[in-house]
C-alpha cells in the first residue's frame, strides 16, 4: 500500500491534493451559484458574466508575478499567503451587500488566487521523477477537480437551506485550514528530481532564481507550439460554456437554480476520473497522445450536450464532457514542466495559467453579451459547432504529425 501511495506522491502529494481541493472549491463557487446571485442582486447576463470576469482577469494576471516570484523566493510562504487571501475574500463575498462591492472583492480574490497553481506544480515537479510525474500531477489535479465538483454540490445544498451568502461564508473554512496545513505540516523531505542540478533548498524555496531567460523557454516550447495553441483554444471555449451551464440548465431544461448548481457538480465529478485518467495516460502512453485524445473527444461530446433533451443520454454526455475537460490538464501541465528548465518552471507555469485564465475571462462577458442578444440556446449551439471544428483540426494535425514522425524515422533508418 505504501508503495502505491508513493507512486502517487506520498505525503507531499496528499497535502497538495487537499490544498488544491480547498482552493478550487472556494474560487469556483461563484459559477454554480451565479443563478442565485443573479436573482438575489437583480443582475442581467452581462453583469453576471462580469462577476466571473472580475475574478478570472485578475487571477490570470496575478499568475505572472506569482510564477516569477516562485522562481526566486520561498514557495511555501507564497502558497500559504495566497490560500489565506482566498479564504478571507470568499468570506467577504458572502458578506458583500450589493453588486459593486462583490465585484471589487472578486478582483482581490483573483490576485490572491494566482499564487497557488504555478508554484504548487513547480514544487511537485521538483520532487517527482519523470516516470511518475504525470500520475502525481494528475492526483494533484484530482484535488482541484474534487474542489470544482464539491463547490456546486455543497454550495447548492447550503444555499437551498440557508441562502447563497452562507455558501460563501461556510466554505471559506476549508481553504483557511489548507493555508495552516501548508505552513505548519508541509515537510519537503523527499529527494528532489529536478534534472538540473538544483539543490533541495533551491527547489523548495525558489532561491536559485531564473538564470537563463525567456529565450530558453521559447526554444523549449517551439516543438509543441501547435498542440499548446489547440489545447488552449479548446479550453477557452469549453470553459466559457461550462461557466454558463447552470444558467443553461435553468433556461433550457427548466431545472431549479439550486439543482442546476448541483448538476454542475455532477459534471465536474466526471473531472475527478478525468484527472486521474489523464495523468495515468500521460505516463503510460505519452503526454502528447493523451492530450490529443482529450481535445479530439471534447468537441463531439459538447455538441451532443447542446442538442440532446434532458435524459439519460444527456447525463452520460454531460459527465463525459467533465471527464474530457479535466483530462487535458495533467498531460498538458506535465508536458510543460518536462520541457522547462527547473529554475524557470514556475515562470513558465505562470505564463501558461496567465494565457489560459485571461482567454477564458475575456470569453465570459462576450458569451454573456451574445446570450443577451441571441438567447442561450443559440449561443450554446454555436459553441458546440465551434468545438467540433477544433476537434477535427486537432485530429488532422495529430495524423500529419504522426506521418511526419514516421517519415523522419524511415529516412533515418
Amino acid at each position: 500500500m505504501k508503495k502505491i501511495l508513493n507512486q502517487w506522491g506520498g505525503a507531499t502529494g496528499a497535502i497538495f491534493n487537499y490544498a488544491h481541493f480547498a482552493n478550487d472549491m472556494s474560487v469556483t463557487l461563484i459559477v454554480p451559484l451565479l443563478p442565485l446571485v443573479k436573482a438575489g442582486l437583480g443582475l442581467n447576463y452581462m453583469q453576471s458574466g462580469l462577476l466571473i470576469t472580475a475574478f478570472s482577469v485578475t487571477s490570470g494576471f496575478s499568475q505572472l508575478p506569482m510564477g516569477w516570484l516562485g522562481d526566486r523566493i520561498n514557495r511555501r510562504m507564497i502558497i500559504a499567503i495566497g490560500l489565506l487571501g482566498v479564504s478571507l475574500t470568499t468570506l467577504a463575498v458572502g458578506l458583500s451587500p450589493t453588486y459593486y462591492p462583490m465585484l471589487l472583492i472578486l478582483v482581490v480574490m483573483g490576485i490572491f488566487s494566482g499564487a497557488y497553481h504555478p508554484v504548487s506544480n513547480t514544487i511537485l515537479a521538483g520532487y517527482i521523477e519523470l516516470k511518475r510525474r504525470g500520475k502525481v500531477i494528475g492526483l494533484h489535479l484530482l484535488g482541484g477537480a474534487m474542489g470544482c465538483a464539491f463547490s456546486p454540490i455543497l454550495g447548492g445544498l447550503i444555499a437551498d437551506k440557508l441562502g447563497w451568502r452562507f455558501s460563501f461564508i461556510i466554505l471559506c473554512i476549508p481553504v483557511l485550514l489548507a493555508a495552516l496545513l501548508i505552513l505548519w505540516k508541509l515537510k519537503l523531505s523527499e529527494r528532489p528530481h529536478n534534472s538540473g542540478g538544483l539543490s533541495q533548498t533551491s527547489i523548495s524555496n525558489g532561491t536559485q532564481g531564473a538564470k537563463t531567460g525567456l529565450a530558453s523557454l521559447g526554444k523549449a516550447l517551439r516543438p509543441i507550439a501547435v498542440i499548446c495553441v489547440l489545447a488552449i483554444l479548446m479550453q477557452f471555449i469549453s470553459v466559457a460554456a461550462e461557466n454558463f451551464i447552470p444558467l443553461y440548465l435553468v433556461d433550457k431544461h427548466n431545472i431549479a437554480a439550486a439543482h442546476a448548481a448541483m448538476w454542475l457538480g455532477v459534471m465536474r465529478g466526471g473531472g475527478m476520473a478525468g484527472s486521474l485518467l489523464g495523468g495515468w495516460l500521460s505516463d503510460k502512453w505519452s503526454r502528447e497522445n493523451a492530450l490529443y485524445l482529450a481535445i479530439i473527444g471534447t468537441g463531439p461530446v459538447l455538441f451532443l450536450v447542446t442538442i440532446l433533451p434532458f435524459n439519460a443520454v444527456f447525463v452520460v454526455m454531460f459527465v463525459l464532457f467533465g471527464v474530457l475537460a479535466f483530462m487535458k490538464y495533467p498531460p498538458f501541465q506535465t508536458l510543460l514542466v518536462d520541457i522547462a528548465p527547473p529554475q524557470l518552471r514556475a515562470t513558465l507555469l505562470g505564463l501558461y495559467f496567465f494565457f489560459m485564465m485571461e482567454g477564458m475571462s475575456l470569453a465570459q462577458p462576450i458569451v454573456g453579451y451574445f446570450i443577451d442578444i441571441w438567447g442561450i440556446n443559440q449561443v450554446f449551439s454555436a459553441i458546440g459547432l465551434i468545438t467540433v471544428g477544433l476537434s477535427v483540426v486537432t485530429l488532422f494535425w495529430a495524423i500529419i504529425n504522426r506521418s511526419s514522425a514516421n517519415t523522419l524515422s524511415t529516412s533515418s533508418d
